[in-house]
């Protein structure tokens, strides 16, 4: 176990300063002027320039290849202009805004990384993700027992991403409250090479390199990154270098295979805490003091490596098969004495097969997909006292492994012209354990397991190539992390309290196409939850969060999605959330909290996005963030305020023969709101808030040789 040193909070917030707000917009408004008049002389020259509309898109996401708009679910499709083009790419919230539904939280703090949440899902997660299926390539970045991290994603190596919102767990059993599938680009036909440097606000340095070729059957992609960021706050500082690979040998015509490596190296993720409004009124930017007096933080290595195999014959039948490995080293270090320090060390393998099979059932058109995951995963986790950042004597040493078989298969179904129905049914069988090898305070080994089936139905109706209605029906299960479950708050060993939370979603909803210029999707939803994981903390232990079951509660919502081609070269697009969750049974030693709203999701929340493009190569995007105001406990005492954060994105593409230049720039939170990037829900002593940054930006260049 590597225990890594933070440097100095004080001493960064130093080197990060920015202006004031005041000086920030003096100099914002200047080029203001200059850029509309541009603006104004180069729409007199532009032609017909339409933004894709997203109706020719393969999606993969429901386990069944199809064209997006196809599935009876909800479903969103981000392409690779709108995950990399421009932006800064230092954290996926940028790259996976405005997708109706998925809100997010803590792009900020990257010790304890980005919290994402689909209607509902995953925002009870103290760090990582939780209750959403995250997938890169087809191989699960999310481990079985339903923890998720993003930190070896990049989005520089984005090519696509699909956003399934709504329980899942027939197609991906455990922890599938929603699901995001990303696919990274595939190698070029044509050699290429690309270089891109950016910079900006508090000390942000970012290295990029990509290249790749294809030559006779054999293809490859590399992609390397290193990033590191002095962070707006005392001890936010972070570093991280990431490496992939991609190799895919075409064998034959229907037949490949397709080598995945992915390597992370972050040594130095310091977390400042959060602060209570008293904190936040006498300095944002400050870190709460025990965090630096612990050297908060955390350090992770992780290795993955993935391979993938692929073989049709006739169009009809297709096999697919699939192994991978992935190791994780991974050092925590919390703002409090009595086992402080965390190391942990993660081993996690396993593999999946299937079989396609595309033709008719009587006079049906018909397709299935039947096969099986296999995984497991194993945890060495250890915990020592925390002696201002160094390690003292050892409190916890103790393997945790989960393992998980699944065996699935989805059907789909075309009874009558425009009407689909597809028919997802899957059995999980797990087995959680602890080994307990800290034997002086007593043995707290255990064990448990679970079977889990989970049907699912939806249908499908396409009145007219513009116009479709889809309804399902759909269950998730979602057993404690191995995390939550060795956060026992009466020592070693696995939390006896926990239980599983099991949901029942019910969705409806329309999408289609007006004329030419408008696409929209339109879905409304309830859930009915058992056993919801609740988090909380407790004054012994500051910034260590256990979990225990809510009893029950209920979720209605509103997602609505809308792009628009306003004229020749401008568009926008319009995401809008409306939610209503509501604990229906809720008890605890501190109160009855029967009627509240779950804390960390807002009740309204909307992302609007112009754009703007012209022949010459030149694009501007004005994005809107509106968040309205959450609460940050259980009781609904304390309530974080609504905002809107306003930014603004330029960039240039100019060629040279085989050499482009993209030079681009942007500008966060144009308004200077005073915001918390997040919220640290039922935290102790009123700490619920991280602070945002004001005004900052960043600029860059990326260059291309193809």
């Amino acid at each position: 176990m590597r225990n890594v040193k933070c440097l100095p909070g004080g001493a960064l917030a130093a080197a990060g300063r920015r202006p004031s707000g005041r000086q920030w917009k003096w100099r914002l408004s200047l080029p203001l002027p200059f850029l509309s008049l541009f603006f104004a002389l180069q729409a007199q020259q532009a032609d017909t320039l339409l933004f894709d509309i997203l109706d020719s898109v393969t999606v993969t996401a429901s386990r069944l290849e199809s064209r997006e708009g196809e599935q009876p679910f909800s479903l969103s499709v981000l392409t690779r202009e709108r995950l990399q083009e421009g932006q800064q790419q230092l954290s996926l919230d940028e790259a996976l805004a405005g997708v109706p539904g998925l809100f997010m939280m803590g792009g900020d703090n990257f010790s304890q990384d980005i919290r994402l949440s689909l209607r509902g899902f995953g925002a009870r997660s103290a760090f990582g993700i939780r209750g959403i299926k995250v997938i890169v390539d087809g191989l699960p970045e999310s481990t079985p027992d339903g923890q998720g991290q993003v930190d070896n994603i990049d989005a520089g190596l984005l090519g696509q991403a699909e956003v399934v919102r709504g329980p899942a767990s027939g197609l991906y059993g455990n922890a599938a409250g929603g699901v995001i599938s990303f696919s990274t680009e595939e190698p070029p036909a044509a050699p290429f090479a690309e270089a891109r440097l950016s910079a900006g606000s508090f000390g942000f340095p970012r290295y990029q390199l990509k290249g790749g070729m294809q030559k006779g059957r054999l293809g490859f992609l590399a992609y390397g990154s290193h990033t590191s960021t002095n962070g707006y706050r005392e001890n936010s500082q972070m570093q991280a270098s990431l490496f992939n690979g991609k190799l895919n040998y075409s064998y034959s015509p229907n037949g490949r295979l397709r080598l995945l490596l992915n390597l992370v190296d972050s040594p130095l993720a310091g977390d400042a805490g959060a602060l209570s409004r008293a904190g936040l009124e006498e300095d944002r930017r400050q870190a709460w003091g025990p965090n630096l007096a612990f050297e908060a933080g955390e350090s992770v290595r992780q290795g993955r490596a993935g391979l993938l195999w692929e073989q049709s014959w006739r169009e009809r039948h297709q096999l697919e098969a699939r192994l991978f490995y992935l190791a994780r080293d991974f050092e925590n270090r919390l703002p409090f004495e009595a086992g402080g320090i965390v190391g942990l060390g993660r081993q996690f393998f396993g593999g999946g097969a299937s079989y396609r099979y595309q033709g008719k059932l009587g006079q049906m058109p018909y397709r299935f997909r039947m096969g099986m995951d296999v995984e497991q995963q194993r945890d060495e986790r250890e915990r020592f006292d925390n002696l201002a950042g160094e390690p003292g004597a050892r409190s916890l040493l103790q393997d945790e492994i989960f393992r998980s078989l699944g065996l699935f298969i989805v059907q789909e179904l075309q009874p009558a012209p425009g009407l689909k129905v597809l028919l997802s049914t899957r059995f999980d069988a797990v087995e959680l354990e602890a080994r307990d090898r800290f034997l002086a305070d007593g043995d707290d080994s255990g064990s448990r397991s679970y079977d889990n089936f989970n049907p699912g139905l939806g249908v499908l109706y396409v009145f007219s190539p513009a116009f479709r209605l889809f309804g399902n029906l759909s269950g998730s299960f979602e057993t404690p992390a191995l995390s939550e479950l060795s956060a026992n708050p009466a020592g070693g060993g696995f939390n006896p309290e926990l239980s599983p939370q099991r949901a029942f979603n019910y969705e409806l909803g329309l999408g289609g196409r007006l004329g030419r210029r408008i696409n929209f999707q339109l879905a409304g939803f309830f859930i009915a939850l058992e056993d919801e994981l609740a988090p909380y903390e407790l004054e012994a232990f500051p910034g260590r969060i256990f979990y225990r079951n809510a009893g029950r509660s209920s979720r209605r919502g509103l997602e609505a999605g809308l792009h628009y081609q306003i004229a020749s070269g401008l568009a926008a697009s319009l995401a809008y959330t409306w939610s209503d969750f509501t604990y229906q049974d809720y008890r605890t030693s501190a109160g009855d909290f029967q009627g509240n709203r779950l804390p960390g999701i807002p009740e309204h929340f909307a992302f609007l996005n112009l754009r703007y493009l012209h022949a010459s190569g030149l694009k501007a995007s004005l994005r809107c963030r509106y968040t309205g105001a959450l609460y940050a406990n259980d009781a609904n005492t304390d309530k974080d305020d609504a905002y809107l954060d306003i930014g603004l994105r330029l960039s240039y593409s100019r060629r040279w023969g085989q050499w482009g230049v993209h030079p681009f720039l942007g500008v966060n939170n144009l308004l200077d709101a005073r915001y918390n990037s997040n919220v640290r829900i039922n935290a102790f002593g009123g700490r619920y808030y991280e602070p945002a940054q004001g005004v900052h930006g960043f600029v860059g260049v990326k260059v291309v040789r193809s």
